[in-house]
């Protein structure tokens, strides 16, 4: 048997560890990368879910109000004219997070104005708004993100949203309308009687009351009830 030795005074080298791949490594750092991300994106959400609120409110309105102006840039907005023994009222559900809308409820002459803005930035925000209005109000209801529905006024109506759905139901025994409904994706709908105008570019009698319902993206519906 032929045995190798080792010279005095030279210390054995250990036995070499083997080399891991490369395609191994950056799978591995991939993979410690993805984790961080969920872990660290998981983390925010819950941040932003633990600070998440919503606040509630309710403000009467007065009976002399003539115009009400809603204009917002994130939320649904309801106006309903009031019937027999309805409260005239604004009832608000603002989220807040680490935005928080800036609102503003004024009072000019009989117009009643509410702006709510949210800003820029990262967080929950919306501010959704429901109105019990005289029926005879004339309304502008405006919303950059989410649906506006009118229900039951019997003056002019303007309802307006970019991204959400917009439908104004108008009573049978007013009018006659000059009706203007438009979307560019969406469903349009209009459902009037045979002496009112359905007329998409707006064009009608001066003296007939003036119905515009309009939305980017979202389906437009204007009927009589």
């Amino acid at each position: 048997m032929h045995e190798t030795r080792t010279p005095p005074g030279t210390v054995p080298r250990p036995p070499g560890r083997p080399r891991r791949s490369v395609p191994r490594r950056v799978a591995r750092v991939l993979a410690l990368l993805t984790a961080l991300t969920l872990v660290g994106g998981g983390a925010w959400y819950l941040l932003l879910f633990l600070i998440t609120r919503t606040e509630t409110g309710t403000t009467a309105i007065d009976r002399d109000v003539r115009t009400v102006v809603v204009e917002i840039d994130s939320g649904d907005l309801r106006i309903d004219a009031a019937g027999r023994g309805d409260r005239l009222e604004l009832r608000k559900e603002l989220t807040k997070s680490l935005r928080s809308p800036d609102e503003r409820v004024e009072r000019d002459g009989d117009t009643l104005r509410v702006t709510a803005d949210c800003g820029e930035g990262v967080g929950r925000c919306a501010s959704d708004y429901r109105l019990t209005v005289p029926a005879g109000v004339r309304v502008r209801a405006v919303t950059r993100l989410g649906d506006v529905t009118v229900t039951g006024v019997r003056g002019s109506v303007e309802a307006r949203s970019r991204i959400g759905d917009v439908r104004l139901r108008l009573p049978r025994d007013t009018g006659p309308y000059d009706v203007t409904a438009f979307t560019k994706i969406g469903e349009r709908r209009v459902a009037v009687t045979e002496n009112d105008t359905d007329d998409a570019d707006g064009a009608g009698d001066a003296a007939d009351l003036r119905v515009e319902a309009r939305t980017n993206i979202g389906d437009v519906t204007v009927r009589q009830d």
